[in-house]
C-alpha cells in the first residue's frame, strides 16, 4: 500500500507540474543581437558580438553589449518581458554609439516572441532587437 502512496505522488508531481515559464528553453544558449531596429549588425563570429544568455532559474542576464559586459534582471509572462536595471561595465570602445543604442533599446523592451531560432524583442508590438539563438562554444 505504501509504495501506491508514493507512486501516487510521484505522479501527481510529474503530471501536475506547474507550466514551464515562457523562457524554459532558452537558457545555455547565446542570443546574439543580429538586428536592431531593422538595421542587421555586422557580426564577427567571436565572442565580441553583441549577446545575452539567459539564467531562466533566477531571472537574470549577462552578456556583451558590443564592448562592454552587461548583467541584470527581466521578468517575463506568457506575451511580455521586461528588462530590470541593466548594468554595464564602462570601458572605451570604438563603437559606443552601437553600444548606447542598444542598451537603450534593450531598456525599452516590452514583449517578445519566438520565431524558429530568433527572439525577437518588441516595444509596442514592433521588433526593435532581433536575437539568433547559438551554441555557448563560440571561440574567444
Amino acid at each position: 500500500m505504501k509504495w501506491l502512496f508514493f507512486l501516487s505522488i510521484a505522479l501527481t508531481t510529474i503530471g501536475c507540474s506547474p507550466k514551464l515559464s515562457p523562457d524554459a528553453g532558452w537558457g545555455n544558449q547565446r542570443w546574439v543581437v543580429v538586428e536592431m531596429k531593422g538595421v542587421p549588425v555586422q557580426q564577427s563570429g567571436s565572442r565580441k558580438d553583441a549577446f545575452i544568455n539567459f539564467n531562466v532559474n533566477e531571472k537574470r542576464f549577462n552578456g556583451n553589449a558590443g564592448c562592454n559586459q552587461m548583467s541584470g534582471n527581466y521578468t517575463i509572462d506568457a506575451r511580455d518581458i521586461h528588462f530590470g536595471e541593466v548594468l554595464s561595465t564602462k570601458m572605451s570602445c570604438p563603437d559606443i554609439e552601437f553600444e548606447t543604442a542598444f542598451l537603450a533599446t534593450l531598456s525599452s523592451v516590452d514583449g517578445y516572441e519566438m520565431v524558429g531560432t530568433d527572439l525577437l524583442l518588441k516595444r509596442k508590438r514592433e521588433t526593435v532587437l532581433k536575437l539568433r539563438s547559438r551554441q555557448n562554444n563560440i571561440p574567444d
